[in-house]
């Protein structure tokens, strides 16, 4: 009895000493915790409201999306100056939020660049390689249907307002896989060269029109694995954008910021949707 009543003071003296160092490092990770990050997803901006719905928003809504987060003091965050916060050479802004457009379609161009410019804020517009080059080639500008050429994509991108990110060359796409997801029976090596394939040849692409390298990669469908996030990271896309719907604490320990981001529908109730992110 008295072996077993002193084991129990000693293990009560043991969990005593080591509360302090729990606590102590709970605090230094609290300490370490980074900013909330926000990312709404936009895709298409249309002046017809009959085609507008889940991926399709009004000019007005979009603009008047902009003037809400104006009036509630609300900064829009770049790539880079994402990169700069997590290299630890610049901080964000209190109230910060990251604004995206998914396929490269030339309505974002017309209708949200001059909304942006307007209220001195950015955007991150993820391009389709086999898009650009598809509308670079037939020269069609109809805002209704169009995606960007890569000249127009230039021309947002040396706005300040813009700037462009990899959403694949040719893998937006459910005809063979979903998006650039590996397949459950792919080895990685294969799996590896046909996501680096592809690739290369955006960045081929992004370095002739553009200048420099992508830095942040977009995943069609939000589809994407353990395998490609260690993939498209040492291929320099130290930036990754989902489909998740949750507000991002950053950390600068992390090897890669995955984000995730809200779609944005014509249909959702401002105030609501913007609540949804922890903005009100």
């Amino acid at each position: 009895m008295r072996k077993i009543c002193t084991l129990a003071v000693c293990a009560a003296l043991l969990l005593a000493l080591c509360a302090p160092v729990r606590a102590e490092k709970k605090a230094k990770a609290g300490e370490e915790e980074g900013p909330k990050l926000p990312v709404v997803m936009y895709h298409h901006i249309s002046e017809d409201e009959s085609r507008c719905g889940k991926y399709v928003v009004s000019e007005e809504t979009f603009r008047k999306d902009l003037e809400y987060l104006d009036l509630l003091g609300y900064e829009t965050v770049s790539l880079e100056q994402l990169l700069l916060w997590k290299k630890g050479e610049a901080e964000l802004p209190e109230k910060c939020v990251m604004l995206t457009f998914d396929d490269g379609q030339l309505s974002f161009a017309e209708y949200a660049l001059p909304a942006l410019e307007e209220h001195g804020m950015c955007a991150v517009t993820a391009i389709v390689g086999q898009y650009a080059d598809e509308y670079t080639q037939n020269g069609d500008t109809d805002a209704r249907y169009a995606y960007m050429s890569w000249e127009k994509i230039a021309e947002t991108v040396s706005s300040g307002c813009a700037e462009a990110a990899c959403h694949t060359y040719a893998m937006h796409s459910l005809q063979t896989r979903r998006g650039c997801a590996k397949k459950r029976w792919e080895n990685e090596a294969d799996y590896e060269k046909v996501l680096s394939t592809d690739d290369d040849k955006f960045r081929e692409r992004f370095s002739s029109f553009l200048g420099g390298e992508p830095v942040a990669f977009v995943y069609p469908y939000g589809s994407y694995c353990r395998e490609s996030v260690d993939i498209l990271a040492r291929r320099g896309y130290g930036i990754q954008f989902t489909c998740e719907e949750r507000v991002n604490l950053l950390s600068r320990a992390d090897e890669v910021l995955l984000l995730g981001r809200f779609n944005r529908a014509q249909d959702e109730l401002r105030e609501r949707f913007f609540s949804r992110l922890g903005i009100a």
